[in-house]
């Protein structure tokens, strides 16, 4: 069918870009994944340099969580720290974060010293738990389009 490789390249080039059009336009809702606690703790860094350190203790802390797209949250800049917990069925039609829950998709992160209406922002666990997603968007799992992942 074809009768040259340069031929047969720019046919799967071309092939490819509904793909990759298709593939941007839906990665700020990706599929979240559940996982435990131990996959959690440890040290998260994304592409800016911001940083998330979660313990067992369910503490984080924080740094540089006010680069550019995360600027409108309004997420401390220096080092912080404070509390996190998994997003969990509460009961009674009720879903939060949940101080118990062993597992689960959704993170929720509490700084210290400030207002619950500074920094909304929660993490979506995406690519089968190896990338932490920042939203402020509930319908939207990387609605913020800021990613860590863990340091090794």
């Amino acid at each position: 069918m074809f009768k040259t490789p340069l031929k047969r390249g720019r046919v799967l080039a071309m092939s490819l870009v509904p793909v990759l059009v298709l593939t941007a336009c839906t990665s700020e809702n990706e599929k979240t994944t559940k996982v435990s606690v131990d996959r959690i703790v440890g040290t998260w860094t994304s592409g800016d340099g911001e940083t998330l350190s979660f313990a067992a203790d369910r503490t984080f802390t924080s740094a540089s969580l006010d680069s550019k797209k995360l600027a409108d949250a309004r997420c401390p800049g220096e080092k912080a720290a404070g509390s996190w917990a998994f997003f969990a069925d509460l009961g009674d039609d009720m879903y939060g974060t949940s101080d118990t829950a062993r597992s689960g998709k959704e993170i929720g992160l509490a700084f210290d010293g400030l207002p619950q209406e500074d920094c909304s922002v929660y993490l979506a666990v995406v690519d089968g738990g190896k990338t932490l997603c920042a939203s402020n968007d509930p319908d939207l799992s990387c609605g913020l389009d800021v990613r860590f992942t863990r340091r090794k």
